[in-house]
């Protein structure tokens, strides 16, 4: 097989991007079992792609010739370090990253006062992503035979409005992307609800028309998203409002989803057939069992595909006992605006062989140390994923720290535990704790109250974020619930993401905040102050693994 690579005329994606699924299984598999020489191959191609760019140039990529040299020479960088570069081709320069002009600019998903990562995307970029849902698509009729031709998907993902760079680049984001690609792909997506639904922007209309559309459908067979709350919240949503919608099946209409937009309702026109013996048939379920659920309405669903790691996994026990009891649970991968990492091939299993076709891996040991390869990883380790990919980033800490759990071949499957800078993550909403924290030293401030230190706890199992807050002595006497209530209205105006994930979908509870003593700030310090032995070193972190001592707490 790496012979095969080595003497195409093309790169290792393009390659793979040529040949049947049954031979891509195959290939990979093969590949899995080399994957020291698979992913130096992988790095020889990408450095030789980019070598005459700006970056290249910079950092001597036509003088490399082994992965020592690459890591001599080029240094591991954030996104701040990326940064410039990427506004330059935002602004429409050529041959800074990649060679050319990106195609699209993947973002991420900002927030209000937040400028977006806009990370540049290339065509062998967008065949790497594609190849990685190819081996998704495989995994899937691995489990299910056949699924996409036998029924339709329910997709949730975002569709935002389209936007262009100042160099009129157009700017995609990643859910929206993938989707975009699998729809047009070789074996196009039979979806339960017409395209354009993703589109609109009203919340309830939205919601509705999802769920109006899709429970018509009973030949609904496979559910794929990120976090499963988010079908968790549609499906209570759809039994709300089920009257109306077995109504509006029965009739062809969309009546009960209010005032539509007269274009959009054009473009769904063609979809609206009545439908009276499957609302005569929901009747009936709701007649018996006092509620509409997937486990009756979708009676033959086989495959649900969605995160079944770190926090967000923990929404999955909360759907089982809404589906039927034979649908299985295959992780959605792991994966990001900068590109998808791994394949899950088990059901039930968060684990997913890392994707060493598609880009260039390297790891940071959680206790830190010398980098390491794939090849190099050891067993229930967990280290920090560092990634050169086809789209222009060269040795890029993602600063998620990933754990091994087995291998396939010799090829390790990891598993996405957390982010190893301070950002809010509970249901992947991933709102910069920067950001919450200068809104509460605001509100506290609005109100009187003069902050010591604040520290965030993330709470999985009541999923909501605990603030601790300690004010000066002479303005400690404030209402804490009260305080709360402001901070959480403040947060869902200017973050964008928190609004749509705590008040929209419901996936987080509200915040809550509670009182410290003073002098808890400085028992952090003087804890901190025995691990470093200098006060100059310590740094206290926005974001706590554990909730704070009871002795503190008013």
């Amino acid at each position: 097989m790496i012979e095969k690579l080595q003497q195409s005329d093309k790169n290792i994606p393009e390659t793979l991007d040529q040949i049947s699924p049954s031979e891509l299984f195959q290939l990979s598999q093969e590949c899995y079992q080399a994957p020291e020489l698979t992913q130096s191959l992988q790095l020889k191609q990408i450095l030789d792609w980019s070598k005459d760019t700006e970056f290249g140039r910079k950092h001597s990529f036509s003088e490399i010739k082994t992965i020592a040299d690459f890591q001599r020479l080029v240094p591991v960088a954030e996104w701040t370090d990326v940064e410039p570069y990427s506004d330059r081709m935002a602004d429409g320069d050529e041959d800074i990253l990649i060679p050319g002009k990106p195609n699209v600019f993947i973002a991420t998903t900002g927030t209000t006062g937040y400028k977006s990562k806009l990370i540049p995307e290339t065509t062998t970029g967008a065949i790497a992503r594609n190849l990685v849902m190819k081996l998704k698509i495989i995994a899937t009729n691995r489990i299910s035979p056949g699924i996409l031709n036998r029924g339709c998907i329910l997709p949730l993902s975002n569709i935002l409005p389209s936007q262009k760079t100042s160099g009129g680049i157009p700017i995609s984001y990643a859910s929206g992307f993938t989707l975009n690609q699998s729809l047009g792909g070789q074996q196009p997506l039979k979806m339960a609800f017409p395209y354009e639904i993703l589109a609109v922007r009203n919340t309830f209309i939205r919601d509705y028309l999802l769920m109006r559309f899709a429970i018509q459908r009973p030949d609904v067979l496979l559910i794929a998203g990120n976090n499963v709350g988010r079908m968790t919240e549609l499906i209570r949503f759809a039994n709300a409002h089920s009257e109306s919608i077995i109504q509006d099946i029965e009739n062809g209409t969309v009546i009960g989803a209010g005032t539509i937009d007269p274009v959009l309702l054009e473009k769904l026109e063609s979809a609206l057939v009545a439908d009276p013996n499957r609302a005569a048939g929901l009747r009936q379920i709701k007649e018996l069992k006092g509620e509409i659920l997937p486990r009756d309405y979708w009676p033959s669903l086989e495959l649900m595909l969605f995160w079944l790691s770190s926090s967000v996994g923990q929404y999955i026990n909360d759907i089982k006992p809404l589906m039927p009891n034979t649908t299985k649970y295959l992780d959605m991968g792991y994966g990001a605006s900068e590109g998808k990492f791994n394949v899950a091939f088990e059901p039930n299993n968060p684990a997913g062989t890392l994707s060493i076709l598609t880009a260039f891996y390297e790891f940071i040991p959680e206790e830190g140390g010398t980098l390491l390869l794939a090849h190099q990883l050891e067993d229930q380790k967990c280290y920090e994923l560092v990634i050169t990919t086809w789209a222009g980033l060269y040795r890029y800490n993602m600063k998620d720290v990933v754990k091994v759990q087995g291998f396939t071949g010799n090829t390790p499957n990891i598993v996405f535990q957390y982010k190893s800078n301070d950002v809010l993550n509970i249901a992947n909403e991933k709102v910069p704790a920067s950001q919450v924290n200068d809104v509460i030293w605001k509100i506290a401030a609005q109100n009187g109250i003069e902050p010591v230190q604040v520290q965030i706890y993330a709470d999985l199992e009541g999923r909501r974020y605990v603030c601790y807050l300690e004010s000066k002595a002479h303005c400690s006497d404030f209402d804490a619930n009260e305080l709360s209530e402001k901070i959480q209205q403040e947060l869902t105006v200017s973050s964008i993401i928190y609004n749509r994930y705590c008040v929209e979908q419901k996936l987080l509870k509200p915040l809550t905040l509670m009182k410290m003593k003073n002098g808890w700030q400085d028992s952090l310090y003087a804890e901190k102050n025995k691990q470093t032995g200098s006060s100059s070193q310590v740094k206290l972190p926005v974001m706590i693994k554990e909730k704070p001592g009871s002795n503190w707490m008013l």
